[in-house]
């Protein structure tokens, strides 16, 4: 059975982007449009991979990551971050994610396996989605 990964982005172009090279390489995926939709999904059936984009309505990235981090249940689900927020903005994501509101709390700080910059080369996504699950 194919790995099972569920894309989260609002930008339908993105997610059929990245589901279309997945998908052409064997993997299954699933959609969400925002971090509501998103949790939904994973609570009714855990992915073995999340594409998490960082800024989306209703509910963001960083909070969907917040929710599953503190959830026993879903804390151990790979995350990777695909995100256009560093180059369009200079944040630095590690920095953030050190600086979250978890870390300020005394809870260790919102882990990712990986980010990657949007636009996303199918390369890199491939070999990091490898990396992850093998």
């Amino acid at each position: 059975m194919p790995s099972r990964i569920l894309i989260v982005d609002d930008d339908p172009d993105v997610t059929l982007f990245l589901s279309t090279i997945l998908e052409d390489n064997g993997y299954s995926t699933d959609r969400a449009r925002n971090g509501i939709e998103a949790l939904d999904l994973i609570r009714n059936s855990a992915p073995d991979l999340i594409l998490l984009d960082l800024m989306m309505p209703q509910k963001s990235g960083i909070s969907l990551l917040s929710d599953l981090r503190r959830d026993k249940a879903l804390m151990e689900i790979p995350i990777v971050m695909v995100t256009g927020v560093t180059g369009e903005t200079g944040i630095d994501l590690d920095a953030f994610l050190r600086r979250s509101e978890d870390a300020a709390q005394g809870r260790p700080p919102l882990h990712i396996e990986a980010y990657l910059e949007k636009p996303v080369d199918p390369d890199r996504l491939l070999k990091c989605v490898r990396e992850i699950l093998n």
